[in-house]
């Protein structure tokens, strides 16, 4: 492939980047994504870039972000959302986007260009130090309840996931075999084209920790009517998933599994 043109992203890229966030492992629908970019293009110092071949076909994307701080004159770049597809991958498109975000952050006074990436990434964590960046610190995270501003709304929101704890992976592994037979069958009942899609992601770094299932309002219910009642600690909203979390469930694709093979996905995503 020859080098390719990066440009800023537009609305008419949406199914692209549809395709290029599920890869990611973010599934977005592509309906949503041409008010995300207007909203981040409307905000001073962030530009959303593409990857885009001579026959016009978009095979990455990435954006930048520049944020003033106090410990520093010039403002800081933030690297996010970098994904090449997985058909172009190690012909360039990473580097080519990478340059471009650096090249523009230079161009607006930042120093300094910072990411996070999740710790399961590690042919990513190579591609970049590879390009000069160095490990220079422990990135942390908290899923923060939904605020007090949301109670006066709808009791969920559409993109809200519900937050089951499971003290020990076995449990968990069988919950999630369970729920996938349930769904596999005729009785789930969940299948109303309107609603959300029935999905499960979960946070499990190895099978020795606790796991974390976040699950959909309409895996919520399949769970409830199988299961009644479901435990859930706390309710998060999609941006809140952590990076380490993985879909493990989706309703209409995931086939009906046994305890066994739940436990190798939730183990390795």
């Amino acid at each position: 492939m020859r080098s390719p043109r990066i440009r800023p992203a537009t609305p008419h890229d949406a199914a692209s980047l549809s395709r290029l966030l599920d890869q990611l492992g973010y599934p977005t629908d592509s309906a949503e994504i041409p008010e995300r970019i207007d909203k981040l293009h409307a905000r001073p110092g962030t530009k959303v870039l593409v990857a885009e071949t001579e026959a016009g076909e978009v095979v990455g994307v990435a954006t930048i972000h520049l944020f003033e701080s106090l410990h520093s004159s010039e403002p800081v770049a933030w690297l996010t959302t970098v994904v090449v597809d997985e058909q172009a991958r190690g012909q360039g498109v990473g580097s080519a986007l990478v340059t471009r975000a650096e090249k523009w952050a230079i161009d607006h006074g930042a120093r300094r260009i910072s990411l996070t990436s999740a710790v399961r990434r590690e042919r990513a964590h190579e591609f970049y130090k590879a390009r000069d960046y160095e490990h220079t610190g422990v990135r942390l995270s908290k899923v923060l309840p939904v605020g007090s501003s949301a109670k006066g709304h709808a009791k969920t929101h559409a993109e809200d996931f519900h937050v089951m704890e499971f003290a020990h992976h076995d449990e968990a592994a069988s919950f999630v075999a369970a729920l996938s037979r349930f769904l596999d069958s005729p009785h789930a009942g969940v299948s109303d084209a309107r609603r959300s899609p029935i999905e499960v992601w979960a946070r499990s770094p190895v099978a020795s920790e606790g796991v974390r299932l976040f699950l959909s309002e309409t895996a919520l219910d399949a769970a409830r009517n199988a299961f009644s009642p479901v435990p859930i600690v706390r309710t998060v909203t999609r941006e809140a998933l952590p990076d380490e979390s993985f879909l493990i469930i989706e309703g209409g694709v995931t086939p009906a599994w046994g305890a066994a093979e739940a436990s190798a996905r939730l183990s390795k995503p």
